[in-house]
């Protein structure tokens, strides 16, 4: 990597990868839960079981909850400092799109970072806090690993570094999200043997970095204990975690995450979600997956690489088609599930750039921005009034949109002089200000609906809190307390039955005893106020009798706040 190169991802990096994550509060539910677990490992100085509002929380390993409750540690409780692993993650990604491109052979692999981390689904899910941009970096970033030690054998380089440095990469997968780490990377792998037929030093070589004795070795070092342990200080967490969150929400539509209730369409679900997420790279990532499948089946004479060429295609198109096909058999789907395959997308879509075609690859762009104009622009007048203080950007998204895809139609290339030329510094900057956009719009629009910071930090600290219809993640973490539970269990029901006889004190599903359980917490301790946050759908529909006994002090897109009279 030059300088310059080193010096244009750090400030890809800053702008879009770092900045965005300080600017907002922590939005319903996922983010304010992912922030609320490791918050109490730091409360409870329990970094072994993770715990949600006080109760068993075994959906997910530990290790981004680490991280988050290290950086918080650091930089203090906050929002900003518990989604700080996200950057770790862009980095990541933006490395391994760059090392996997210049690995295959492309002319301008720092753009495979640019197009990684500006399609639609890469830069949203970077700046949500939720697991998928962190697992996603760290299985990308161990097939680049995995791929670099086939390549050193081939060479009779010193092979152990990247050999094990994949499998600490594959061991950090595996503690963020679980088994999924090793059914993405391994029969990708596996399969990619069918490309090394009568290539035997290649074949050996794959093997050899594949099943590393001392690489599984290290892998179950680094993974096993905790399992172990937490599984012995919290019986039935082994198989909570394997067979109900894996097995079972995998072949069934138990958690309810089917793309559709109709069985095609909801096979196709990913598909869908990649064709409005890689924009606007689209055109650019099928134009590289089309020439990359070319340049599989072709005939003709390969480079002197002993086949590295060839196989090393075939993993990268193996590791797209793969996790494509998994996840959409798989009985639960959300769109960030399919984020392992853009790094790789970007990689074929910058190796098989061709020269003297910039100027139609950049038409093409142009005209998806067009369509993302388009997008923002009917959102904007269809939504007006849904869309609180946020219409006006959602117009200037569009119209920014609109001036760079313009802008991108103009006769030129990437590389050519003057300012009416839409060069590629020019359009990395154009693209990176229309993001910031969006991230603008997105918080004026459905913030003040997606986040309960506000309503929480204005009450009394030290308000007893009730969360009604639904489990507010927000309430515990910017109240730093525990909160009652009255109708809205949800995914906390695991904790809630390991509770014992403690369960009925902080859970009751009985909508109609809002106000028994307010007034027995109000007798229990009558000089600390007592709240109750709800949805504004869900208070609006209580009972007006029901209602009565409480005194409304705030309320918001984001819920009601009232407190018991």
């Amino acid at each position: 990597m030059t300088r310059r190169e080193r010096w244009t991802l750090i400030l890809i990096w800053l702008g879009l990868g770092l900045l965005p994550l300080l600017v907002r509060p922590l939005w319903e539910p996922d983010e304010a839960r992912y922030a609320e677990i490791p918050r109490e490992m730091l409360a409870t100085g329990d970094w072994l079981t993770p715990r949600l509002n006080g109760v068993l929380y075994f959906e997910k390993p530990p290790f981004q909850y680490w991280l988050s409750a290290i950086s918080m540690k650091l930089f203090g409780v906050n929002g900003a400092a518990a989604r700080l692993p996200l950057a770790l993650a862009s980095a990541l990604a933006m490395w391994a799109a760059w090392r996997l491109a210049k690995r295959l052979g492309a002319r301008r692999p720092l753009w495979a970072p640019f197009l990684a981390v500006t399609c639609l689904l890469g830069f949203l899910v970077g700046q949500i806090l939720t697991l998928d941009a962190l697992f996603s970096a760290f299985v990308v970033a161990a097939l680049v690993a995995s791929m670099e030690a086939v390549a050193a054998r081939v060479d009779s380089r010193p092979a152990t570094a990247w050999t094990l440095g994949a499998f600490v990469l594959l061991s950090a997968a595996f503690l963020t999200k679980g088994v999924a780490a090793l059914a993405l990377i391994g029969p990708a792998l596996v399969a990619s043997l069918g490309y090394v037929k009568g290539r035997p030093g290649l074949k050996k070589a794959v093997l050899a970095t594949a099943f590393n004795p001392w690489g599984w070795l290290l892998a179950a070092l680094l993974t096993a204990p905790w399992f172990i342990l937490v599984d012995r200080a919290n019986p039935g967490h082994a198989w909570f975690f394997f067979i109900h969150e894996h097995v079972a929400r995998f072949a069934t539509h138990e958690a309810k995450r089917q793309g559709s209730d109709n069985w095609f369409l909801d096979k196709l679900y990913f598909l869908g979600v990649l064709g409005v997420g890689l924009l606007p790279w689209l055109s650019a990532c099928l134009v590289g997956l089309r020439r990359g499948w070319d340049f599989l089946r072709s005939r003709g004479p390969r480079a002197e690489d002993g086949g590295f060429s060839r196989w090393a295609v075939a993993l990268v198109l193996l590791s797209i088609a793969w996790p494509l096909f998994f996840f959409s058999i798989s009985g639960s789907k959300l769109p960030p599930y399919i984020l392992p395959v853009v790094v790789p997308l970007a990689a074929l879509a910058c190796t098989f750039e061709r020269e003297g075609e910039e100027g139609r690859a950049l038409a093409r762009v142009g005209r998806e921005l067009g369509l993302l104009a388009v997008i923002f622009l009917a959102a904007g007048l269809a939504f007006s009034k849904d869309l609180s203080g946020g219409r006006g950007w959602i117009l200037a998204l569009a119209a920014a949109l609109a001036l760079l895809a313009l802008w991108a139609h103009r006769p030129g290339s990437l590389t050519g002089p003057g300012w009416k030329v839409l060069t590629g510094p020019r359009l990395m900057a154009g693209l990176g200000a229309c993001l910031w956009l969006l991230i603008l719009a997105a918080q004026a629009s459905a913030g003040p609906g997606k986040s309960v910071a506000g309503l929480v930090r204005s009450a009394p600290a030290d308000a007893q809190w009730i969360s009604y219809g639904s489990y507010a993640q927000g309430i515990a973490f910017y109240g730093r307390t525990r909160c009652v539970v009255v109708a809205g269990t949800g995914e906390l029901a695991y904790g809630r039955d390991h509770l014992g006889a403690e369960a009925g004190r902080w859970f009751d599903e009985d909508p109609a005893a809002l106000g028994t359980v307010a007034d027995r917490m109000k007798a229990g301790d009558p000089h600390r106020p007592v709240l109750v946050l709800a949805p504004p759908r869900t208070w609006d529909r209580l009972d007006p009798a029901a209602r009565a006994g409480w005194e409304v002090v705030r309320r918001s897109p984001g819920g009601v706040v009232a407190q018991r009279r």
